[in-house]
């Protein structure tokens, strides 16, 4: 006779994921001050990243390299203190207000390539027709 948990574990499938969530929430204090840890410190090396001078090399790259590393250290704390997949992206964002980290990266990853395509788009429209008008102008005043 199988257990009462396979049991509602079969009657249920979300009954274990919810459970799984619960004993993930009542996680003890160091890992939720851990995950705000190790937030300001990805906050920081951010920050310090994108106020750097562009002539900056070497201590750019660190911060760069910096913020990746705690970027991770986030994202495991993240899966650690809500669990993985749709249903750890859901409950973080249910008791947080806020995206897991990785996703809110590769969104803000994602309008900026968004941003470069539509300025080199621009950019290209403008050019071509420059040269329509170029060629145009040439083809007037040699039929004149």
């Amino acid at each position: 006779m199988p257990s009462a948990r396979a049991q509602r574990a079969r009657l249920w499938p979300a009954a274990e994921a919810l459970a799984e969530l619960v004993s993930r929430l009542r996680t003890p204090r160091g890992a939720v001050d851990e995950l705000a840890e190790a937030r300001e410190l990805l906050a920081y090396w951010e920050r310090r990243a994108g106020q750097l001078p562009r002539w900056a090399l070497l201590r750019r790259r660190e911060a760069r390299t910096m913020a990746a590393r705690w970027r991770a250290r986030v994202r495991d704390a993240e899966r650690v203190r809500y669990g993985t997949g749709l249903l750890g992206a859901a409950s973080q964002l249910a008791v947080e207000r806020r995206m897991p980290t990785t996703l809110a990266h590769r969104g803000r990853q994602a309008v900026r390539l968004a941003a470069y395509g539509a300025v080199a788009t621009g950019v290209t429209i403008v050019l071509v027709l420059l040269v329509a008008v170029i060629v145009a102008a040439d083809a007037v005043l040699h039929a004149l």
